[in-house]
């Protein structure tokens, strides 16, 4: 008998004696069995006994049988499994750790890869693994979970990912999550079920993991076994999904701070640069790479070029063999608008279709993504947002309504389609004008050597070189201001905290504006009581009868975290005596050490920014040739998945994954245009008003906003997108020319 997990997160056994003493006590699904193994009870119907009635009688001697083969298989279940983990921890062999894997999961064998790294890990060796899409990564951690003796962490991005990655824990195992996004009492309930032991796997936002007192708490009393980095490719910034707090997650950390024994890498699709670069972060031995092939053999590929009439293409597809004979269907789309406007229109032609983007309420999230897995839908017309984690074997088809970003991207999307083995349909709609479109968007998060210094300028400011105190930037007005993305300024901040030199130290992000009411007590008494309160009191200013205070301030004024002084608030607001409300979001940091040269700085930073940025579009470029030579092939502009799009797709993807990532692709961007300085000296001469950056007349030209220069506005004027399908650098480059043309005339017409 193999009890499984029964995908609602209540399987058979919540908690499983992990540590070889018998006799714990853990909840079952059946209602007949009670917590304690030594002692059963059921509770199930009950029959009332009528008087002289032989069937009465009858019915309780069959509960109890019923009862007492359940207490037996439970108990042979349970002793199985303890008897296989204390054999594993005896000899990790193949036989031993295969009976644990049928016992548990029902499986006869692992996986390919799976065997390899389970006994690394046991054998406390650092691990890198790279195995397809849907190839069961997460089972290469959940089986030393059980056999090593501390608290195996996993990091990941996404908090959806975490809870699908929770539901989904085999049930023998106990759980926990930990993210930014808690309310308060949940996490609090889940670091006490920590520190009690109760918790084996505990899945952690990064963001939450580099938490100041969750760190100090593992130190002093927690031990860590095993952590493992989902999604490890968001460590390299030169990945197509870099994420700035996973740049923070450095083997020094991890084993100083956490004392972790060892650590385990994972991605589905990652290039030999990336890889080497997660490598090096983690400390992960060249010769501890498991790596297989990122892409399963059972799919046909294909790609038609389309354009005004992809809707119309996409239904035609979808009403064709094979497709229509296909169950469950994802078409990916890259702007949250598409997946409504499609879905609509497969509605109204008869498909059962629901769009998915992240801008929906988490609720109508699950509700889609469980009507999908039970077939009530058939088809989800979803951004990248869908598919993490997404437990449905019988996909059948994948099909991309734009190209993808990059060949990870593509790689990881079709991935989720043909689990269970059975040869499953990709197809990609080529599109020109959208590819260009994306093109542009891929130089929105880019920054200029100005305004990084004017950011430098600002964060190592006269008002912050006293160390050790608690600064802040609000994040709003500071992206206005120096017109970046949130994500950039977080990515410079933590480059500043984890480059070659440590400038300055990342703290909690928090809103830093609170506006405090006192209510009971008059804030005097309170001040006499907390020196918090009476910091509070010098550094507010009142404004019809309220404290407004700057957090930070506070803070710093009498040497406390910014959490001690939430922390005394909100004790406060408990008792009655205040109510509070907090704004302005900001990014918090303590000065360590000033830079000697501001313009040396800003240049180096500028330069890996700039980078980054090309990276981004090389990667488009590279994914958007593979498309466009599959089409090629095929010597038509018709619908088309044939064998010869899908070698030529496959040995594509191979080369990428397996040779040079920086091999030549060309764009199809136009490289110059007559027109352009002419046009860019009229748009100056037009808005005297405003201050131009080459890179700003750039967005514009090729209509994407900015900060500084939202949509909002400037879609208004003529020039916005009139020259995306000119190469971005070429107009940066024309750009700057006619900026200072223009100063200087301006400068002669002065005097």
């Amino acid at each position: 008998m193999v009890f499984r997990s029964n995908g609602n997160g209540e399987g058979n056994f919540v908690k499983l004696n992990l540590n070889g003493k018998r006799g714990k006590k853990f909840p079952s699904k059946y209602k007949g069995v009670s917590k304690s193994r030594s002692s059963y009870s059921f509770r199930g119907k009950r029959y009332k006994k009528k008087e002289a009635d032989g069937d009465g009688e009858s019915l309780l001697e069959e509960e109890s049988d019923l009862q007492k083969q359940i207490e037996d298989e439970a108990n042979g279940f349970i002793s199985s499994v303890e008897d296989a983990i204390l054999a594993v921890k005896t000899e990790a062999s193949d036989e031993n750790l295969t009976k644990l894997l049928n016992l548990v999961y029902g499986y006869d064998s692992f996986r390919d890869g799976q065997l390899q790294a389970i006994k690394m890990i046991l054998g406390g060796s650092s691990t890198m693994l790279v195995l397809p899409t849907g190839a069961g990564k997460s089972l290469c951690y959940q089986i030393p979970a059980m056999i090593l003796p501390g608290i195996t962490l996993v990091v990941s991005p996404l908090v959806s990912l975490m809870i699908d990655q929770l539901k989904h824990l085999p049930s023998i195992i106990k759980g926990g999550l930990l993210s930014s996004s808690q309310r308060p009492e949940e996490a609090t309930e889940t670091l006490r079920k920590l520190k009690e032991g109760i918790i084996k796997v505990l899945f952690v936002s990064p963001e939450r993991l580099l938490n100041v007192e969750f760190l100090s708490m593992f130190r002093m009393s927690l031990s860590v076994s095993l952590v493992v980095v989902d999604e490890a490719h968001c460590v390299s910034e030169w990945s197509h999904n870099f994420r700035p707090s996973y740049m923070r997650l450095k083997a020094s950390m991890l084993f100083s701070e956490l004392k972790a024994e060892c650590i385990l890498a994972m991605t589905a699709t990652a290039t030999t640069m990336t890889l080497q670069a997660v490598m090096s972060s983690l400390e992960i031995p060249s010769t501890n790479l498991i790596q297989k092939s990122q892409l399963r053999d059972n799919f046909e590929l294909s790609v038609s070029l389309s354009g005004a009439n992809r809707m119309k293409d996409l239904l035609i597809l979808m009403e064709s063999p094979p497709y229509k004979e296909i169950r469950s269907i994802i078409v990916y789309c890259k702007f949250q608008y598409e997946t409504d406007m499609i879905s609509k229109y497969l509605r109204d032609n008869n498909i059962n279709a629901k769009g998915y983007h992240s801008g929906l309420p988490a609720k109508d999230r699950v509700r889609i993504q469980e009507s999908f897995c039970s077939n009530k839908i058939r088809v989800v017309v979803a951004t990248v947002a869908f598919g993490m984690g997404l437990d449905k074997g019988d996909v059948g088809a994948v099909i991309h309504f734009s190209v993808p970003g990059s060949m990870e991207e593509y790689v990881q999307e079709i991935g989720r389609a043909g689990r269970d083995g059975r040869l499953s349909y990709c197809h990609l709609f080529y599109d020109n004008d959208t590819y260009l479109k994306l093109r542009s968007l891929a130089h929105s998060d880019g920054v200029d050597e100005y305004a990084v210094g004017k950011f430098l300028t600002h964060v190592f400011s006269t008002e912050t070189k006293q160390y050790e105190k608690i600064c802040s930037l609000v994040i709003e007005s500071a992206s206005q201001k120096f017109d970046m993305k949130e994500e950039v300024m977080q990515t410079i901040l933590t480059h500043l905290e984890l480059g070659e030199v440590q400038y300055l130290r990342m703290l909690p992000q928090l809103n830093i504006c609170c506006t405090l009411n006192f209510h009971k007590s008059s804030p005097n008494t309170l001040a006499a009581r907390s020196a918090i309160v009476a910091a509070i009191l010098k550094k507010s200013h009142v404004k019809q009868g309220l404290h407004v205070f700057d957090i930070p301030a506070v803070a710093s004024s009498i040497c406390v975290a910014t959490t001690d002084v939430l922390a005394e608030i909100q004790a406060l607001k408990m008792k009655g005596e205040v109510t509070y409300e907090l704004k302005d979001s900001a990014f918090c940091y303590t000065i360590l050490k000033s830079p000697k040269e501001i313009c040396s700085l800003s240049s180096h930073l500028t330069k890996w920014l700039t980078e980054i940025e090309s990276c981004k579009v090389r990667k488009l470029d590279i994914m958007s040739s593979a498309a466009v030579a599959a089409i090629s092939v095929s010597n038509t502009s018709e619908l088309s998945s044939g064998a010869k799009q899908t070698r030529s797709l496959q040995s594509r993807i191979f080369d990428y994954f397996n040779g040079d990532e920086k091999c030549d692709s060309p764009s199809k961007a136009t490289q110059n245009c007559a027109f352009l300085r002419a046009d860019i000296k009229v748009f100056l001469q037009s808005n005297r008003q405003a201050k131009f950056t080459p890179r700003a007349i750039a967005r514009i030209m090729h209509g994407v906003g900015s900060p500084a220069f939202p949509n909002s506005v400037w879609s208004k004027t003529h020039f916005w997108g009139r020259y995306m399908n000119v190469d971005f650098r070429v107009i940066m480059e024309a750009a700057q020319t006619e900026l200072f043309n223009f100063v200087d005339r301006n400068a002669a017409l002065a005097t």
